[in-house]
């Protein structure tokens, strides 16, 4: 590409030399009009090199583009790509599955199809900074950070941990009451 670009500049620079730029006046405007410089003709020799350099860089075969990596991908990208990997599996195994934490999983879950849409109209970089926090996409909730989602987590403990405890509760006073009918001996008098 840098050879090409400077075959290109040696061409222009032999042409720039074939040409003048005069100043005249036209209707009492100063005005600079291209005149080809009779007194020094284009040097041959330079021109040829210089066409000569850009026909041989035309014909070399170009380059297979390098794919990127995983591994050598910012971490917004690395996100954004085990965002759409985790909502729509592919099965390649490139994404390795550690990627995400549970808070970026728990939020991709919790999105609904069409936040999902949504969220993937936009490259991976993009989703991959909305995940963590650096950016925020519009029409879409807000990711919790880690702090937020253990705070919650630790929430939703207590409520199932209190939501047992009562449950048990209940549970034995039934099993009680079961005990004490099972127990029960009517005194029937038959006379």
């Amino acid at each position: 590409m840098l050879k090409a670009l400077l075959a290109a500049a040696k061409r222009m620079a032999a042409l720039m030399a074939a040409v003048t730029l005069v100043p005249v006046i036209e209707a009492g405007r100063l005005v600079w009009r291209v005149a080809r410089n009779v007194i020094a003709p284009e040097p041959p020799a330079a021109a040829a090199e210089a066409e000569v350099a850009y026909q041989a860089e035309a014909m070399r075969a170009p380059e297979a583009p390098q794919v990127p990596t995983f591994e050598s991908l910012s971490p917004a990208e690395q996100w954004g790509l085990a965002a759409a990997e985790h909502l729509h599996p592919t099965g390649s195994g490139e994404i390795p599955p550690a990627t995400l934490d549970r808070a970026a999983i728990a939020y991709l879950d919790s999105l609904t199809p069409q936040e999902s849409a949504t969220l993937f109209l936009h490259d991976a970089r993009h989703v991959g900074e909305h995940l963590l926090g650096e950016r925020r996409l519009q029409h879409l909730p807000v990711p919790p950070t880690p702090a937020e989602f253990a705070e919650r987590e630790a929430q939703a403990a207590a409520e199932a941990a209190e939501a047992t405890r009562a449950e048990m509760e209940k549970t034995s006073w039934i099993a009680e009451a079961l005990d004490e009918l099972i127990a029960y001996e009517p005194r029937v008098s038959l006379g």
